[in-house]
């Protein structure tokens, strides 16, 4: 009973975390002339560079995933590659981080130590493992070197995450879902 029950409960949370989506920030510089952007290049000399765990930075195949990802999607919103005369400047900075958590579960029956029964009540405390992954998009003006918006996409993954590139161009696409941002009216 007490074996289901834990199943049952850890069942949930995992389907659970599962569910949960990607939360993105968006902040950007109101007075900035979106409209004047037409065309972009990287920061540091239009040459992609990835910010994140050594693991991520040595895996050639995963930053062309997200180099071609934010590509395709700023090129889907009308603006043009340009490394001779770009309009703004992005940087890709990615985090994951190892995270610690923990459930209490309802518990009842012996003690295994001093087999001491316990009735429904008393809660064990169980941890769990997960990541948190950041992926931050920043963008500023070419000619003023102003940061002028930027998107910080957070999600809870599961500990053993295989990171696909359906998966990358899906957070691409959400990070970069309000640029350009509207005009005020």
């Amino acid at each position: 009973m007490k074996h289901l029950n834990h199943a049952i409960i850890f069942g949930t949370i995992l389907l659970l975390s599962g569910c949960v989506s990607v939360k993105v920030k968006t902040i950007y510089d109101e007075t900035a002339d979106f409209e004047n952007y037409q065309t972009f290049c990287w920061f540091s000399g239009c040459e992609f560079i990835i910010e994140g765990p050594d693991y991520l930075k040595k895996d050639s195949a995963t930053v062309e995933i997200f180099k071609k990802a934010i590509v395709q999607e700023l090129e889907s919103k009308g603006f043009v590659r340009d490394e001779n005369n770009p309009d703004f400047l992005l940087y890709l900075h990615v985090v994951v981080e190892e995270k610690e958590g923990q459930v209490w579960t309802p518990y009842e029956g012996y003690d295994d130590y001093n087999q001491e029964y316990y009735p429904l009540g008393k809660f064990l405390e169980q941890k769990y493992y997960y990541l948190e992954g950041s992926m931050i998009i920043d963008m500023a003006d070419a000619k003023t070197s102003k940061m002028v918006w930027r998107s910080d996409a957070l999600r809870y993954l599961d500990i053993n995450l295989n990171v696909t590139d359906k998966s990358i161009k899906r957070g691409i696409r959400m990070a970069l879902k309000k640029f350009p941002p509207k005009a005020n009216i």
